[in-house]
């Protein structure tokens, strides 16, 4: 008797989502166990596209943090404890509709920042709620040459301490600005990092911005904030960006040094639930080869905000 020969498993499929941003890998069921060519492929992807997805997936906490260990080191929030029962996990539990809404990558504060991102969706709003990221890269190649020529000087100062989640959130919120003084800025850090870095894995060069940045170095803050929303106004067109309508289960995973990204309020008071785990990165290379410097490293905040509105005290010691 003959046998039918057997069939050779199924070859993943990526479907590209915008010109210039994302990706949707089909025939992948993700899990800590996959081959080491599924990795491969999904990691090559990552960096090609800079952003990928993952469509009804079904990882728990345990799972998403061992497979996020696939693709390197784990490193947990320095300041926001991880979600219970976890290790490494960053959770992104919303509540009165606050959501991070300004534009950022992940952890800049850092001098050695995350090198990608890895956030599964568990509860998605009714409606809104969505995700947007964008390419640097490309907004970087996009700048007019005299434009290049100045992002490549100049040097940003980035911090923990003073940064504004949410566009939404004031002084109404003061539940919300308390728990950012409080807990993420409980311990302070800044960063010196270029403008313009040369990524470490395929040699591009990106822009790094976002709502983390205090400020240019050795500008005043008028001119800074003039600087920094030009080049964000490049980086954050829409031929730039992708938007991610979440569902139940969704994988989204990203290359923290060459994106930007911030989610939409948009959902109302509706529960919105995601967690991530994020991998270590290296420290940024500016284009002369300089690179990026931690200024203030873990010191405790000496301000500690009140319940009352608009009230502080000095933070108890030890």
């Amino acid at each position: 008797m003959s046998l039918s020969p057997l069939a050779a498993p199924a070859q993943p499929t990526l479907t590209r989502l915008g010109g210039n941003i994302g990706a949707e890998i089909h025939g992948i069921t993700l899990s800590p166990d996959l081959p080491e060519q599924d990795i491969d492929f999904i990691y090559r992807a990552m960096l090609e596209h800079k952003v990928i997805f993952f469509r009804r997936q079904t990882l728990d906490s345990a799972a998403q943090e061992q497979l996020g260990a696939r693709f390197g080191t784990l490193v947990s929030h320095p300041t926001v404890a991880s979600a219970k029962g976890t290790n490494h996990i960053f959770e992104l539990k919303a509540r009165k509709g606050r959501a991070a809404n300004t534009w950022h990558a992940d952890m800049t504060f850092m001098s050695s920042y995350p090198k990608a991102s890895i956030l599964r969706c568990i509860q998605p709003a009714p409606y809104g709620g969505a995700t947007l990221w964008a390419n640097t890269v490309t907004a970087y190649q996009g700048l007019p040459k005299p434009l290049q020529e100045l992002a490549d000087r100049l040097w940003a100062i980035h911090t923990n301490d003073g940064y504004d989640h949410t566009d939404l959130v004031a002084e109404r919120d003061w539940e919300f600005v308390q728990w950012s003084a409080n807990v993420f800025a409980a311990r302070v850090f800044e960063s010196r990092h270029p403008l313009v870095r040369v990524h470490p894995e395929t040699g591009e060069k990106s822009l790094i911005l976002g709502n983390f940045i205090k400020r240019l170095a050795d500008f005043n803050l008028p001119d800074s904030r003039a600087l920094l929303e030009l080049f964000l106004s490049h980086a954050t067109r829409p031929e730039n960006t992708l938007t991610w309508h979440w569902q139940t289960g969704d994988v989204a995973m990203w290359d923290n040094r060459a994106t930007l990204h911030r989610a939409v309020a948009d959902f109302g008071d509706f529960p919105r639930l995601l967690q991530r785990v994020t991998l270590v990165g290296d420290t940024p290379v500016s284009t002369d080869g300089q690179e990026s410097e931690q200024i203030i490293n873990a010191q405790p905040n000496p301000r500690v905000l009140l319940e009352t509105p608009h009230h502080w005290a000095e933070r108890p010691q030890g």
